[in-house]
């Protein structure tokens, strides 16, 4: 692909995401896992812009949450502006909450392909896609109760009261924000110890993969508690099996997808943005005002998900019940 054709997704980036100034310290954070061509291609609008850029590339993390190396972590703190361009998050580690707490500002493009940067939620409008998702917030954060459900069988309850949902809309433009491209989510920690229910066959899982095959993972006094089914099911407990008991936290995250452009494709930094998905979390969420520290964060996605809060239904198979304007 012509380095041409993501112009104008880098320089939105650059110069809408994250208002980048002229002389503001730039780090683009790879691995060599990622194509060269988007990373030269933010190279070349961030210096445009008048950025100082720095390019880091890494090997691959094995899971997101996974920490950086050091030399990495401490150059995300160094600078104003860090662009991750690596193929796992870093959202949920302690490198991006001191590079927060430094005043940083982070955009998030972990697994992003050459083709999410001509088509699909990034070419949304964006000022259209914060308004959705700053009524969606402030619903989630009013809420106490929040249901999940899906016509494969998913269904589990969730408690939110005195949690804050934070809108994840595409704009880092103030110091120690964090978001990126693709975008669009109204997202909450819920609280820790009490969601009960049961997640049956979800779209795709970070780590596992596309759900190809039967999976149910079972969840009480917020810890799963089991999980059965075919290759993905196993995969899962093989990770969980390996890791710290943190993980085992479910759900450590509850959010909704907020943007109309986003597709439905097997990969979560995407679908997990579409309008009208939910998805959940399993693992760490302290990067989202959560108590559970851990090594680790995996999203489930839910392609056509019911969700109600105390009781309403705001959306119906994938459906939104309400005015997305009003948001009451």
């Amino acid at each position: 692909m012509e380095i041409t054709r993501m112009a104008f997704a880098a320089n939105m980036l650059v110069n809408q995401v994250l208002g980048l100034k002229r002389g503001e310290t730039v780090l683009i954070v790879t691995d060599t896992d990622r194509p060269r061509i988007i990373t030269r291609a933010l190279a070349y609008s961030a210096i445009s812009a008048g950025g100082e850029v720095v390019v880091v590339t890494m090997e691959p993390q094995q899971i997101g949450g996974q920490e950086p190396p050091a030399a990495v972590a401490a150059a995300m703190a160094a600078v104003q502006v860090v662009i991750n361009q690596s193929t796992y998050s870093l959202t949920h580690t302690a490198a991006v909450r001191e590079a927060i707490k430094h005043g940083v500002r982070i955009a998030n493009l972990r697994n992003v392909t050459e083709e999410m940067m001509v088509s699909g939620g990034i070419t949304a409008d964006y000022h259209q896609v914060k308004k959705v998702t700053e009524n969606l917030a402030r619903l989630l954060t009013e809420a106490d109760v929040i249901r999940l459900t899906t016509p494969e069988g998913t269904d589990f309850t969730m408690r939110s009261m005195g949690r804050k949902a934070i809108a994840q809309s595409g704009f880092v433009t103030r110091p120690g924000e964090l978001s990126g491209l693709p975008d669009g989510e109204a997202t909450l920690a819920p609280l820790e110890g009490v969601t009960a229910g049961v997640v049956v066959s979800p779209y795709i899982a970070d780590q596992i993969g596309q759900i190809t095959e039967p999976f149910r993972m079972e969840i009480a006094q917020g810890r799963i508690t089991g999980i059965t089914g075919g290759k993905q099911a196993m995969d899962l407990k093989g990770i969980l099996a390996k890791r710290d008991e943190a993980g085992y936290n479910a759900a450590s995250q509850f959010a909704l997808g907020t943007n109309p452009a986003c597709l439905v494709i097997p990969n979560t930094r995407e679908v997990a943005k579409k309008l009208g998905t939910a998805h959940i979390a399993i693992g760490d969420n302290i990067s989202l005002g959560g108590k559970s520290k851990s090594t680790f964060h995996i999203d489930f996605v839910f392609l056509n998900p019911s969700v109600y809060l105390d009781g309403r239904c705001i959306l119906k198979d994938g459906k939104y019940q309400i005015d997305l304007e009003e948001s009451r």
